[in-house]
């Protein structure tokens, strides 16, 4: 029974001696003027999903008003093996991967070394050659912003060639090489005309940042911005002692219900291609840290490290009824300030954070796993599944968000990406 019943076994005791006990947070919870009964209610929750293995294991953290009151790991790492999920281990965060990369533009642009409305032809000149299928040039290359917004008419995540980085990751190629490459695929569409749910976009922002800087990606990163905030243990290229310490990702099987090793991890060298929008490895700690930039409105402790307006900016949606800003889904009701009520990301991965601006809530919640198809083929990458249903955003939805609110969170009705 694909060890199930040790499964359970070990998933009780592990959640019944940490989750359920009492611990550092009980206490704040009760000050915030929360229910115990709900936190009670989500802990079950999570334990109930380990052990009907509708999820391999993972980790949450909920902050409110600034403090944490709940930061828990539940299930299991590796599930074969028992390895038990840890609150402090590190994880693929995937499109997390581009709020991420997005703040980072948009500092650098508030620092004058980016320009958000510049075509990204004055860094890379290949992106003036950017042409349809039909051969047709588009005439005017997409802007920075465009890229992170999603509206610089490359081909969709879901469209044909829309994802190279499962080609090109770890084949040797440079961010810059892998870039040339892409500006051959047809463009779908003009710059500034559609939505479509991009991640060359970012692969391109990514080239634009190492041409203006003349610095690797990953550095011009950890120096801006990562260790500003103390994103200590986020990177895009995790070392083996990292790599050794990650939990394994999982595809639950949709025609027997079976949690299966999904994909194998792999070291890329420094420098190497990665997916801009979507490799980054992080930990639940420095995820909150990054939303707390968020919540702080660009400070760090004394220090203005990104403009108020321009982190703001973000968020301000560029035509009406937008659900995505730089780099963030946004909520379709608006806050008392006139911005979004709500900002978020998801992750193909099994990750999910946000921040609700009006109930003062950081949220991440963590598994490593997605659903597949029942005709898909185990261990293939051939084919692609969409993350439907989502246990994270269930879980959000039913029993977070009500903890915090009587009525429906605006923010629970974001797409997931």
């Amino acid at each position: 029974m694909f060890f199930r019943t040790a499964t359970i076994l070990l998933g009780l005791l592990v959640l019944a001696s940490s989750s359920l006990a009492d611990d550092s947070h009980t206490s704040q919870w009760s000050r915030h003027g929360l229910d115990t009964s709900a936190r009670v209610s989500l802990l079950k929750h999570l334990q109930h999903s380990v052990q009907q293995s509708d999820i391999p294991g993972g980790s949450i953290l909920l902050d409110h008003g600034g403090e944490t009151i709940l930061s828990e790991a539940f299930g299991f790492a590796n599930v074969r093996d028992e390895r038990p999920f840890e609150i402090a281990m590190p994880f693929r965060v995937a499109s997390i991967s581009k709020p991420i990369i997005a703040t980072l533009v948009v500092k650098l642009d508030a620092d004058g070394k980016l320009d958000l409305d510049a075509p990204v032809d004055r860094w890379l000149p290949e992106m003036s050659r950017l042409k349809f299928a039909d051969a047709r040039p588009i005439g005017r290359a997409p802007t920075l912003r465009q890229c992170l917004e999603h509206t610089a008419g490359f081909t969709a995540d879901i469209g044909k060639n829309g994802r190279p980085w499962l080609k090109w990751t770890g084949k040797g190629k440079s961010l810059a090489e892998v870039v040339e490459i892409e500006s051959k695929i047809p463009m779908v569409r003009m710059p500034g005309t559609r939505f479509a749910y991009s991640g060359i976009g970012y692969d391109v922002a990514g080239a634009v940042i190492q041409a203006a800087l003349k610095q690797p990606l990953a550095d011009v990163l950890r120096d801006e911005l990562l260790m500003p905030i103390g994103m200590h243990d986020t990177t895009y290229y995790p070392d083996a002692e990292t790599q050794a310490a990650m939990p394994d990702f999982y595809w639950k099987w949709r025609s027997d219900g079976r949690l299966r090793k999904r994909l194998e991890k792999r070291t890329v060298d420094y420098g190497d291609y990665v997916s801009v929008g979507g490799a980054i490895v992080s930990t639940i700690g420095d995820l909150h840290r990054f939303m707390q930039l968020h919540q702080n409105r660009g400070r760090v402790g004394d220090r203005q490290l990104i403009p108020a307006a321009n982190i703001e900016s973000m968020y301000r949606r560029t035509r009406e009824g937008a659900t995505y800003g730089l780099g963030f889904m946004l909520s379709p009701d608006d806050h008392s300030d006139g911005l979004p009520a709500a900002i978020a990301h998801t992750g193909s991965s099994g990750t999910y954070t946000w921040l609700d601006r009006s109930t003062e809530v950081i949220g991440v919640l963590v598994t490593q796993h997605a659903f597949s198809r029942g005709e898909d083929i185990p261990e293939s990458e051939k084919r692609f599944s969409k993350d439907h249903p989502s246990w994270t955003k269930e879980t959000k939805a039913n029993y977070i968000d009500p903890i915090f609110d009587d009525q429906d969170q605006p923010e629970a009705a974001i797409r997931n990406r």
